[in-house]
């Protein structure tokens, strides 16, 4: 674990920065406050149960900051990055039964990958003696990859026509994406744009759906703008929204990826099954409420427009409402189960942690090597069976130093193993 907690410092230290939390951002927390999610934790990295600021990859000036910038760490003279360029596929090798060995016996070895460049040119990349293939591609391209090099369920490659170097049955399956539902509302007064910088984690060991916000400026539908002397059908118009939403932790419900064809070039198929375990849309019920909870505290009255007077005539006081885009909270929502699970399967949608499909234990084992074949590893999203904390992006990039120091450390002790020899 101490490597582990190394790399997720150094990766912090290089890449992340503290938000300066005002507007949209600052109302959302003193409403989770309200709304009991509990204690203030403040600006922290840590996932802790309460309400806290976590960090953004966006600089003081704005300047967002991703992976690329490691590179600056890299040593230039041993560093070569094809831009523009798409991997097709890993090329495989059989290795020759005398030559195998080790725990796993693996039967195939990675030499090399194929890919193109922005004019569709075939190129090879070769490995070295003692190198090794590192896929990370992510959730939805890692499986993709592997299984157009022919390591995957053996009967699904042989229908496609792609020889077989690898049966390995569990490429592709176990795949998972977050279910996010949420409420979107006009607000009645200016508020700036805003990413996720503010969370609320009721729970800190996943039984409780994570409470997130954002604003942003979208296009009006046309539909919905207002006409006037001044005002083209073809004039731009556009409006600042707000959400506030749920995302449910783990999940538990699971689906699979598949190739629609051996065209690298073409996007693979697939489906996460979306509450396909009720503990998964329990669990949605829960959070739906708790953001309806957040929405009726005090803090978010500022943000309800005016709908026209009261019953009581035009003396009576205006009466206030959230102007709410898209589809609305069922009015039974703090009783009725059944209305607020079919809100949660109406309106689910990504948040783009999508994971799985080369789930350690399955694919790869412990060090990420893939099962069966030898100078092959998959580091990247792909080998989660659970999305780490609100957000995997900075997990993603700790793997990657923890692998690469991993690497290097094993090196060294086999060369000092050689040399005691």
């Amino acid at each position: 674990m101490r490597l582990v907690n190394a790399s997720y410092e150094w990766v912090e230290q290089e890449l992340t920065f503290q938000p300066e939390v005002h507007g949209w951002q600052a109302a959302v927390r003193a409403a989770l406050l309200e709304a009991n999610v509990t204690p203030w934790n403040g600006f922290t990295v840590d996932h802790v149960a309460g309400t806290k600021i976590g960090a953004t990859t966006f600089d003081a000036s704005g300047r967002r900051h991703s992976a690329a910038d490691l590179l600056a760490f890299a040593r230039p003279g041993r560093l070569r990055v094809a831009i523009r360029a798409t991997v097709t596929r890993i090329m495989i090798n059989p290795i020759d039964p005398a030559d195998r060995r080790g725990r796993s016996r693996p039967a195939v070895a990675a030499v090399g990958v194929v890919y193109q460049d922005r004019l569709l040119q075939q190129h090879h990349a070769m490995l070295r003696p003692g190198g090794e293939v590192i896929l990370s591609a992510g959730a939805l391209g890692s499986p993709q990859l592997l299984l157009l090099s022919g390591i995957g369920p053996a009967s699904d490659l042989a229908s496609l026509g792609i020889p077989v170097s690898a049966d390995a049955p569990d490429v592709g399956k176990h795949m998972f994406d977050n279910p996010r539902n949420g409420i979107s509302i006009i607000p009645s007064v200016p508020i700036d744009h805003s990413l996720i910088q503010v969370v609320g984690i009721p729970s800190a060991n996943g039984t409780a759906s994570y409470i997130e916000a954002a604003s942003y400026i979208v296009p009006l539908s046309p539909l919905l703008r207002p006409t006037g002397p001044f005002l083209s059908p073809s004039s731009p118009l556009y409006v600042t929204m707000a959400t506030i939403m749920e995302k449910v932790p783990g999940p538990l419900s699971e689906g699979s990826l598949w190739l629609a064809s051996p065209n690298p070039v073409e996007t693979p198929s697939v489906r996460f099954n979306y509450f396909s375990r009720p503990e998964d849309l329990a669990q949605c019920v829960v959070g739906v409420r708790r953001v309806a909870q957040v929405l009726r505290s005090r803090t978010m009255d500022i943000f309800r427009s005016p709908l026209g007077s009261s019953s009581q005539g035009r003396r009576g006081p205006t009466r206030r409402d959230f102007r709410i885009v898209g589809a609305t909270l069922p009015l039974d929502w703090s009783t009725n189960d059944t209305s607020v699970a079919d809100f949660c399967k109406r309106t689910v949608t990504t948040l783009w942690h999508y994971h799985g499909g080369c789930v350690v234990g399955r694919v790869v084992d412990k060090d990420f090597r893939v099962t069966g074949s030898r100078s092959l590893r998959v580091v990247d999203g792909s080998t989660f069976s659970v999305t780490p904390g609100t957000n995997p992006q900075a997990t993603i990039m700790m793997m990657g130093r923890y692998v690469g120091l991993k690497m290097i450390g094993d090196r060294h002790s086999r060369r000092q193993v050689n040399t005691s020899s």
